[in-house]
């Protein structure tokens, strides 16, 4: 996790260090948003767990080829569902923490409008607690790749502040090992549709 900051961080440098050298206009932001994430199809996290709800923080760096790279940090919660947690298992209180660094292209459609489209990585990891001990955590950590959209809004003239609507599809990838192959898929595999909504500052 520590890696993917650092990198980003590296990044940043690069990008402003050629703005200071060669004047390019590279537009940096940041973003907070509230994050609504479904897993959808035949697995555990989609049979067994009530949607996760969450926030989440950004960066993104833009050049002005309207191509740029970006990174955001999720925190969601979910529930057991009524009836299942035998089938869940010894534990509860699920929590997924989420990074996705991805590339971003821009299309300006008017001076209030744009749309950015997304495609990265993504990295998971995901807690839960045991029933009989709270203070035992089970963790898992699984990896992905997204794929998403975002519409942006401008508050100002100035361009600084923006409100944004974006939907992501995520894959979830995890090595969960069983003989019985049907068994092992639903455990290992999941795909997460998301709903996000969130402020952006640029400067």
């Amino acid at each position: 996790m520590k890696y993917l900051f650092l990198l980003f961080l590296g990044l940043s440098n690069l990008f402003f260090a050629q703005k200071n050298k060669k004047g390019l206009d590279v537009v940096s932001n940041i973003e907070a948003k509230i994050i609504v994430l479904k897993s959808i199809g035949n697995n555990h996290l989609a049979k067994l767990l009530t949607p996760f709800y969450g926030f989440g923080f950004a960066g993104n760096l833009m050049t002005p080829l309207n191509f740029g790279i970006g990174l955001d940090y999720n925190v969601l919660s979910s529930n057991v569902k009524y009836g299942e947690q035998n089938v869940y298992g010894n534990i509860g209180s699920p929590t997924i923490t989420n990074i996705d660094l991805y590339l971003t292209h821009r299309d300006i459609l008017s001076e209030d409008f744009s749309i950015e489209e997304m495609a990265g990585f993504s990295y998971y990891r995901q807690t839960n607690f045991l029933i009989d001990s709270k203070s035992q955590k089970l963790k898992d950590n699984a990896t992905g790749f997204n794929l998403g959209g975002k519409v942006l809004y401008t508050l100002d003239r100035e361009g600084y502040q923006q409100v944004f609507l974006s939907g992501k599809v995520n894959f979830y990838f995890t090595n969960i090992y069983n003989e019985n192959s049907e068994i092992q898929k639903f455990y290992s595999h999941s795909t997460f549709l998301s709903l996000n909504f969130g402020y952006r500052y640029n400067f």
